[in-house]
């Protein structure tokens, strides 16, 4: 009896010692130390976080907010520019090749339109309209870039191997941007040579009509631009973010409930938004500046200098004309208001974060000194996409470049009947 009291008591004080053990473990040696593994998410790390922007009734996941990637320049990482028509990306993009701050900065010539954006093993770490050309096709999209950009990679760098994509784009409002895209057609700019590949093949004319004859549709009136249900100016950001394979693509049958085909993109694009690494917006370049630095631990080494107003911001809408706008981009308005919420979101968990550099702390101050409101658009604006974006841009307005495009226009419209 008298040995079984004993070992009962030596095992109680077996265990406090382990206990107490424990507690001194916890409290005086710190996770990343003592910790064998990572440790699991905790109940606080899902904890859904309210979006800084006032107007928001969205709750986000803390999975959703912490992008941070350490862009690895000599590993295995790419940068993929989701690039959508006017939205300021021909400027961004010249930032990305131009202005950035890393170990194998882009290689640009006086004579080439590209440049080259390499690390030391020769591996692109760039994919973008500036570093690789519209390889994937025109202003490609999310489900274009998803099937083509590692065949291309593999192609160009001939080898084929395991890549990390990071994939950003910039969103812009809907209205202002649609204008703007109006106008570069009244201009006589065309995206003819879309690709439009989803599932393999590319949209045929009877799934995607062209909306004019000829080549090009100089002089277009809103109200002519607005009248064609094909164009694909309509929604154009919710669509270019879409994984469109969920829809059948073009095929419009495959999901014939119109109302449900929408609300699919949508939810896509919302989702799609939610994971791509980084994203900007338009009307906040001081703060997407920020987001991206933050994000993949980049640095621009110039300003990103911005105007008061745009040429779209200059055309005077009628109410009927601006009625029938916000119809034809409904779902890019809903797209937009969620991308809002989820930037300013970021940006509040991105200055909240623990461990921030003394760079982006000293970021921050000239921010506050320059008296950036981070919740209104800033005072200025930059819209040079007005005269860079689209097919070509001003550098590329060439003689030569405008006798071809008939042909071009031509070349396009029997390949997608190939298709039909």
């Amino acid at each position: 009896m008298f040995e079984r009291r004993r070992f009962k008591c030596l095992v109680l004080l077996m265990f406090g010692v382990f206990i107490f053990g424990i507690f001194c473990l916890g409290y005086f040696c710190p996770d990343r130390v003592c910790a064998s593994t990572a440790p699991a998410p905790s109940f606080f790390d899902n904890a859904p976080l309210l979006s800084s922007d006032s107007r928001s009734s969205l709750y986000f996941q803390r999975r959703d907010l912490g992008k941070e990637v350490y862009f690895d320049v000599e590993g295995d990482d790419v940068l993929v520019f989701l690039h959508i028509q006017k939205t300021g990306g021909t400027t961004f993009g010249r930032h990305l090749v131009k202005n950035t701050d890393i170990s194998h900065p882009c290689m640009c010539y006086k004579d080439r339109k590209r440049c080259d954006c390499e690390n030391s093993k020769k591996h692109i770490w760039l994919f973008s309209r500036y570093s690789t050309g519209w390889a994937c096709g025109l202003h490609a999209d999310w489900t274009e870039l998803h099937d083509c950009v590692p065949k291309v990679l593999n192609d160009r760098e001939g080898e084929s191997r395991n890549r990390r994509y990071l994939y950003f784009t910039i969103l812009r409002e809907p209205i202002q941007r649609y204008i703007s895209e109006w106008k570069h057609v009244q201009r006589g700019s065309t995206w003819l040579t879309a690709k439009l590949m989803c599932n393999g093949r590319q949209a045929t004319l009877d799934e995607v009509p062209f909306c004019f004859q000829g080549s090009d549709w100089t002089g277009v009136t809103l109200d002519d631009f607005m009248a064609c249900q094909h164009n694909l100016a309509h929604n154009r950001q919710t669509r270019m973010l879409a994984n469109l394979s969920l829809i059948g693509c073009y095929n419009q049958s495959v999901v014939s409930n119109r109302a449900v085909r929408e609300q699919m993109m949508l939810e896509s694009a919302k989702e799609n938004l939610r994971d791509i690494a980084f994203f900007g917006l338009t009307e906040f370049q001081a703060e997407s500046r920020y987001l991206f630095e933050r994000t993949f631990r980049l640095r621009f080494t110039t300003d990103f200098v911005q105007y008061s107003e745009t040429h779209a911001s200059k055309v005077d809408v009628a109410p009927e004309q601006q009625e029938r706008l916000s119809q034809l981009n409904h779902l890019d308005a809903e797209l937009y208001t969620f991308a809002k919420q989820l930037f300013f979101a970021r940006l509040e968990f991105a200055r909240s974060s623990s461990g921030r550099s003394e760079h982006f702390m000293k970021y921050e101050q000239d921010l506050k000194i320059a008296g950036v409101d981070h919740s209104q658009p800033s005072t200025e604006y930059e819209d040079s996409e007005e005269a860079y974006d689209g097919e070509v841009d001003a550098a590329d307005q060439e003689e030569a470049e405008q006798k071809d495009r008939i042909a071009r226009a031509e070349k396009t419209r029997r390949r997608r009947t190939q298709w039909t």
